[in-house]
């Protein structure tokens, strides 16, 4: 009854507080307490009383939980006194459970210790194992915030086996974890990467995607740190796809920055910088103050290690000015060294001086000793640069000092952590034996009472058993066989059946295409041709010479049409005949494109269109160049047929790993969401008009798209209506080059010079 009471209270907090502000949310906390503590401290406690005492207690440690960590504390201690007195262990357990958790987020885990142990013994009595188990998981992380590494992975792992013999998968997959995070702590990265994938196989069963992200993410560190950057990248990738499907903000700046650490360690600082700047623009959505301070300040690091000086001091003050606003002195310390080591790559050596003086001051004031060594490490390369020869030997005294001192702290902890993990493993081995002695007792006794007992009636009874389980099993197995041959059958005639229809599909949109073209997009300009011809045979005399010389510019423009119209259309006939021979050679795609141009710049110059070739000497691809000039001549007459008058076109290649990526860009009319999704498809009817109404058949897309498989590319578009459009094909550099995945070429579309305009 009473959890049922709590249910209601629960539903009308959450509609009381739906649409308030936050202040008067917390007046009205404040006075719902102050209304609930009248009630219990004013009740005197009979069996009468009881239970609306115990629903009053429980309803005020619920919004105890929405007060600040130290009154939660104190409000919580006042009201276990009474607590006490009504002897409700699940109240009990709640009361206790606001204390360890207001003392954990306080740092005051000694107190948090006992709490829990408190928990964990109301639960023993109780004979409740998970829940005791997840009392052991909480006292592990007090031990841990105390970096007592073998006492927190001592509770983990009697948590572990708490969860096993229960089949808790989530508690599993959860002390599996923390187990990772202290092995891969010791450096022990085997083991923690084992412990990681075991965890990540439950999360998997589970359906978690959040816990999947977060074990991917802790893959990932590990493989950072054993240098393995691509797995490391790999296992990111895959955390920030599964928090982008989950919009977890913070998860994405963090693991978005992690990728561009990694390419700042490979000093691919343009790659590096473009993550950096994803996971500001996120921080930004956010609107996170530290988010955008961090990103601000990776952005500002990159920019220092490629060379710009200058974007990186603007970057490193933007992240100043934000961590100042969040008194975050940590952060400061850091940022003041980034900016004064900026300005010493800058050679602005008094500016450098500044920063590293006014780091050192705050690093000093929250005792940061390894970021005080950074700093009189610093000093001394400045002041000897300078000529001050007396303070660059000062600090330089310091920074050895300050070295020696954290190499022998870690040190000592490295010692005294390897022989606690040595006294705990004799320990543990001695347990061992003592439980195997124990089990063998057991089993020898156990053993006993069932020979001296049971023996006999356990024979007969397995006798029968496994006759008739025997008997099932064989039918069942003929079944099974029987089963499984005529699913199989039934399958592989079902994607035959598949293959043939889209096959059947392909080929009818085909014939469909072909006969539409030869029909009207074929016959029109046939027509228009005939009837000028016609018109000038039976008017020639009437006409002026120069009217006749204007009927050939346009009988000239027509038969083009017409040419262009049917080499495509032979070409295209041709490749799905399979008569198409492709002949892969390294050509350069800077001679290929300015050739293929050429043909068609009168096209543009009718338009006082300006062609923009951005394709360097020495671009080498490996193609077909016959093809590679077709594909070039349909895109960018595309682009002209669809620029106004005294727009731009612009051909530019960008060189990738193992592959190169074509742009033809254009200023013109764009094309439509619904339209961009049914390029490159036979079965589509999608026609559009030039900015001039130039006719178009759309099979040029297609037999681009053909040839460009052909040589292993890939080809797609982007579009914004009424600012342009931006076709991409990618070419192999080699006979053996793997193309990989194109990342979005938002950013190319970004800083394009044509959307610029």
């Amino acid at each position: 009854m009473k959890h049922i009471q709590l249910l209601f209270f629960l539903t009308a907090l959450l509609h009381f507080f739906a649409f308030s502000n936050p202040e008067e949310e917390k007046q009205k906390v404040v006075q719902a307490i102050d209304s609930l503590e009248v009630f219990v401290y004013t009740t005197p406690i009979n069996n009468e009383t009881k239970t609306d005492l115990i629903v009053s207690c429980n309803k005020l440690a619920l919004l105890y939980r929405q007060l600040p960590d130290k009154k939660q504390i104190e409000y919580a201690t006042r009201l276990q006194m009474i607590t006490d007195r009504i002897n409700d262990p699940d109240l009990t357990i709640n009361i206790l459970q606001i204390l360890a958790d207001a003392q954990y987020k306080l740092d005051n885990n000694e107190e948090a210790i006992e709490l829990n142990y408190k928990i964990f013994n109301l639960y023993s009595i109780r004979n409740d194992e998970v829940n005791t188990a997840k009392a052991l998981m909480k006292i592990g992380h007090n031990y841990y915030n105390q970096n007592k590494y073998i006492k927190a992975k001592d509770y983990y792992e009697r948590a572990l086996s708490t969860f096993k013999k229960n089949q808790y998968f989530t508690g599993i997959a959860e002390s599996l974890q923390r187990i990772a995070l202290i092995l891969s702590h010791w450096g022990e990265y085997d083991e923690a990467l084992n412990h990681n994938f075991e965890a990540l196989n439950f999360w998997k069963e589970i359906g978690d995607i959040l816990q999947i992200a977060n074990v991917n993410f802790s893959i990932g560190t590990i493989y950072q740190e054993l240098g393995d950057l691509d797995r490391a990248k790999e296992c990111f990738h895959k955390s920030l796809n599964l928090y982008q499907e989950l919009n977890s903000t913070f998860e994405l700046v963090k693991t978005t920055s992690h990728i561009g650490d990694i390419y700042l360690e490979e000093k691919q600082y343009d790659e590096a910088l473009e993550y950096y700047q994803k996971a500001e623009l996120i921080g930004k959505q956010a609107n996170s103050i530290k988010l955008k301070a961090e990103a601000a300040f990776n952005i500002g690091k990159a920019y220092n290690l490629k060379g710009d000086h200058y974007k990186a001091i603007d970057y490193q003050r933007a992240a100043l000015k934000l961590n100042e606003e969040l008194g975050d002195k940590k952060a400061l310390a850091e940022n003041y060294a980034e900016l004064g080591l900026v300005y010493f790559n800058f050679t602005h050596y008094d500016r450098a001086l500044y920063y590293f003086k006014k780091g050192l001051d705050i690093s000093l004031e929250i005792n940061y000793k390894f970021q005080n060594n950074i700093y009189y490490q610093y000093l001394s390369e400045v002041y000897a640069i300078l000529g001050n020869y007396e303070d660059a030997y000062r600090y330089y005294k310091l920074y050895i000092s300050g070295r020696d001192q954290i190499s022998s702290e870690e040190a000592k902890q490295k010692t005294a952590e390897l022989q606690a993990k040595y006294q705990l493993s004799v320990k543990e081995k001695e347990n061992e034996r003592l439980r195997h002695n124990e089990q063998l007792h057991r089993a020898q006794i156990k053993n006993q009472w069932l020979l001296m007992g049971f023996v006999a009636f356990a024979l007969i009874l397995l006798i029968v058993l496994a006759t008739i389980f025997r008997r099932r099993y064989k039918q069942n197995r003929r079944l099974n066989v029987q089963l499984s041959l005529k699913n199989n059958e039934i399958e592989n005639h079902r994607k035959k059946v598949e293959h043939l229809n889209a096959d059947l599909q392909e080929a009818n949109a085909a014939k469909d295409r072909f006969f539409s073209i030869i029909a009207h997009d074929l016959k029109n300009p046939f027509n228009s041709l005939m009837g000028l011809v016609d018109l000038l045979i039976e008017e020639f005399q009437s006409f002026k010479e120069k009217e006749q010389l204007e009927f050939l510019h346009q009988i000239k423009a027509s038969s083009d049409k017409i040419y262009a119209l049917l080499q495509n259309l032979l070409m295209w006939g041709s490749n799905q005949l399979g008569k198409t021979e492709v002949v892969k050679e390294k050509i350069d795609l800077s001679k290929t494109a300015r050739e293929s141009v050429t043909l068609i710049q009168s096209l543009a110059d009718k338009k006082n269109i300006t062609l923009e070739m951005n394709i360097p000497p020495n671009t080498w691809a490996y193609a077909d160049k016959n093809m590679v000039s077709t594909i070039l001549l349909n895109l960018v007459t595309n682009a002209i047929k669809f620029t106004p008058q005294d727009g731009t076109v612009e051909v530019q290649c960008f060189n990738k790993t193992n592959h190169v990526e074509v742009m033809v860009a254009d200023s013109g009319v764009g094309i439509s969401p619904k339209n961009l999704e049914q390029l490159f498809k036979i079965d589509s009817k999608v026609q559009s008009t030039g900015t001039e109404n130039e006719k178009g058949t759309g099979l040029g897309l297609i037999l681009c798209k053909e040839f460009i498989e052909k040589n292993n590319g890939r080809i797609w578009a982007e579009s914004i209506e009424g600012s342009g459009s931006w076709f991409y094909f990618t070419l192999p550099v080699s006979e053996d080059s793997v193309i990989e995945e194109p990342i979005s070429p938002t950013q190319k579309i970004k800083f394009s010079t044509l959307s610029a305009q």
